[in-house]
């Protein structure tokens, strides 16, 4: 089948990759223009990345790029696109419709303008064979690169049977929704074999839905009911798989619920396969009679194990023998209620262990015991080397699936802390990112996208791992980026599954929010962004003072109670992801018999009505070992604390710190607020109250990562 599926994207994925020069400019300053024609969803994409040809000669001013499509004729074979090119532009992509061109031999045609609308040297000229849409694909409505919608009907009064036929194109997860307004009776709705999958009541006027794996032909759903009933709406989308670890994971922060109603509530809806840990099929675990009714209701449930024998472990390397041998006793493969197996991890090492890995792989798939099994892996750069790729080749032959691990933090080396929105969006496109990682994988590993899962790691929680530290960055902005990025470029088509890890190292709100990205992009199918927010929040400035006291009011206690400074390691204990420096700064402040040392800032651009968090972090600059809340206080005007909401906790920083002899702490105050105007102010000071210190005098504490951001709270959740 995967020897059938390489050729069919050897013959249609066309992709050409040309750098060009351009004679209107020096020889070293070339842009990089890739064209990748995709013929299953009508799709060309010109990608152009203008990093040498930058600054234009007058840096203010737009240029302009023109993309045609030009028949063996010489003439325009389909409306041409034209797109201003910004002086701040890096990377810009134009996507095409182009699923009516006859099949036949094109050139895509690039052609740059100057700010003058000169032309800008040569034409850049690209040969495309063009086979034309596939027939599968006809009459089916896409709605992104994620999601097909394949049957819907409307207002269809039922009394008794009906049935209909839709064929999905791929073997894919379907979404079934169901609205009904008028039921005399009871209706059941069946799939092929997965029979009542959604069920209503007499008189019950609701939404209802359900997802199942399927395989790709043609399907039927048989709609019956023992009275007069009317459908509102029925929609069948083609989906993708839809993964999180860990099921049952507890996020930081007051969920407001138990455990189990949280995740009914915010997280099974929007999920189709859990990974979770072996310990958990014990019949006397809490979570096991949750497993095996989401397993009894078509979710899939994949356990987890290490990649024994692989330098990613650092131990000798199995053979194909040893790594059989593991695999085959692991639970995911050998309980019945697991489905599979998800390996942990791949990172990119050229290791013959992987090549190995994947033969067993093949040889436990061969057997009729474990035939019915998945097996999955957690992967990062494999196109790079052969034993990698041939890993990749043996999970594709297996029908499994590649978790392709991009745990893109808000800033990074390669991603600095003060990067703009466009200079973050640029960098989602780069190898590090996501665009440039998915074409490699496409063209080296013809076939992969559509077994690749994108795992996006969404950490946030204080005291594990911290992505979103750059305090004036909002994350969910940027997570959003990232899924939108997945759901329109025409490199991301095909994609097999959206994934997020991990739900133990994040918090509430961020738990919630990749839920409805997974609904946004994976199921309802959206192109658009799930936030209209900035991606830099421009209510608080300087939150970690790496600009010193600029946009904060100092009132010392003391002379030289309060400095702005730096503290060697603070953000690696603080676990800000993808740090190597960042996050060492803040205001260090020395407590005072006499009064309080006080800062203050204002908050800006607030949505009134709104709510909003406030961050922030503090420890002892001396002795982080201190295990003790701080006698630190934070007012908030112009706003309304909800009740119940507000908390500071005393967070442990494990990890790569030391702590065979002492464990770190930090401090992390939360508070949830809304909004009474536009601006409000918060002043913080390093006493307990305006009376009482409340904690010893001489003590240095420092002070950073304080942020302001918009809260997302479910539609009617709003507290």
């Amino acid at each position: 089948m995967v020897s059938t599926m390489n050729n069919y994207h050897m013959k249609y994925a066309l992709m050409v990759m040309l750098i060009a020069c351009s004679t209107a400019w020096p020889q070293e300053r070339r842009a990089l223009i890739r064209v990748l024609a995709i013929p299953e969803p009508g799709v060309l994409s010109v990608d152009v990345n203008f990093a040498s040809l930058t600054p234009l000669p007058k840096p203010t001013v737009p240029s302009e790029m023109r993309v045609s499509v030009i028949d063996a004729a010489g003439t325009e074979a389909i409306g041409n696109v034209v797109r201003k090119i910004r002086p701040s532009d890096g990377r810009i992509a134009i996507r095409k419709d182009v699923a009516a061109l006859p099949p036949g031999t094109y050139q895509v045609v690039t052609t740059l303008f100057d700010q003058d609308g000169k032309q800008i040297g040569k034409d850049y000229r690209h040969r495309i064979d063009w086979p034309g849409q596939p027939e599968e694909f006809r009459g089916i409505r896409i709605l992104n690169n994620l999601v097909w919608e394949l049957l819907r009907i409307e207002q269809k009064p039922v009394d008794g049977t009906e049935r209909f036929v839709f064929k999905s194109p791929k073997r894919r997860w379907v979404y079934v929704a169901v609205t009904t307004r008028k039921t005399g009776g009871t209706m059941r709705i069946s799939v092929d074999d997965y029979k009542d999958i959604i069920t209503f009541e007499k008189d019950e006027k609701t939404t209802k839905e359900a997802m199942r794996f399927m395989p790709a032909g043609d399907h039927e759903l048989v709609v019956s009911s023992d009275g007069p009933c009317r459908i509102e709406s029925l929609v069948i989308r083609s989906i993708p798989e839809i993964l999180l670890h860990e099921f049952m994971g507890r996020p930081f922060g007051d969920l407001g619920m138990p455990l189990e109603g949280f995740y009914a509530k915010h997280v099974m809806p929007n999920v189709n396969t859990f990974v979770g840990a072996p310990s958990y099929m014990a019949e006397d675990h809490d979570f096991h009679r949750i497993f095996k009714t989401w397993t009894q209701d078509g979710g899939r449930l994949l356990l987890a194990c290490p990649a024994r024998g692989t330098p990613d472990l650092n131990e000798p390397s199995f053979t194909v023998e040893q790594a059989y041998e593991f695999m085959s006793s692991t639970a995911g493969l050998t309980n019945p209620l697991a489905d599979g197996i998800i390996i942990d991890e791949f990172t990119g090492h050229n290791d013959a262990s992987y090549s190995n890995y994947g033969k067993a792989i093949l040889q436990l798939k061969a057997e009729p015991r474990f035939k019915d099994k998945l097996v999955y892996v957690y992967m990062a750069t494999l196109h790079s080397f052969e034993h990698g790729r041939e890993l990749v080749k043996s999970v594709m032959n297996a029908e499994g699936t590649l978790a392709w691990e991009r745990y893109l933090p808000t800033s990074w080396n390669v991603h600095p802390p003060n990067a703009s929105e466009r200079e973050a969006r640029n960098f989602l496109r780069t190898e590090y990112g996501l665009v440039d990682g998915a074409l490699y994988y496409r063209d080296r590993c013809p076939g992969s996208i559509e077994h690749l899962a994108v795992c996006f790691g969404f950490f946030s929680k204080p005291g594990g791992h911290l992505s979103n530290w750059p305090p004036s960055v909002n994350y969910k902005v940027y997570l959003d980026m990232q899924f939108n990025i997945v759901a329109n470029d025409p490199v991301f088509w095909g994609t097999y599954g959206l994934m997020g890890y991990h739900t133990s190292y994040s918090d509430e709100e961020t738990l919630r929010w990749i839920c409805r990205l997974f609904r946004h992009y994976g199921m309802e199918g959206n192109t658009k962004p799930a936030t209209d927010d900035p991606y830099r929040s421009p209510h608080l400035v300087n939150g970690d003072f790496n600009d010193g006291a600029q946009g904060w009011q100092f009132a010392p206690a003391a002379e030289n109670s309060m400095r702005t400074g730096s503290k060697e390691g603070l953000g690696k204990l603080q676990k800000r992801y993808g740090s190597s420096a960042g996050g060492d700064n803040g205001l260090i402040t020395e407590r005072s018999a006499d009064r309080p040392n006080i800062i203050t800032g204002e908050i800006r651009d607030l949505e009134p009505g709104r709510l909003y968090t406030f961050r922030m972090m503090t420890c002892d600059y001396q002795d982080v070992s201190k295990r003790e809340k701080f006698a630190v206080d934070v007012t908030l005007e112009n706003v309304t604390l909800v009740p119940g909401k507000s908390f500071t906790t005393i967070t442990p920083n494990p990890g790569d710190v030391n702590v065979k002899t002492y464990k770190n702490w930090i401090n992390y105050h939360w508070y949830l607020f809304r909004a009474e105007g536009t601006t409000a102010r918060v002043t913080i000071t390093d006493w307990a109250n305006d009376h009482d210190p409340g904690g010893p005098i001489g003590q240095e504490l420092i002070f950073n990562f304080i942020q302001v951001h918009p809260y997302y709270a479910p539609e009617g959740d709003q507290p």
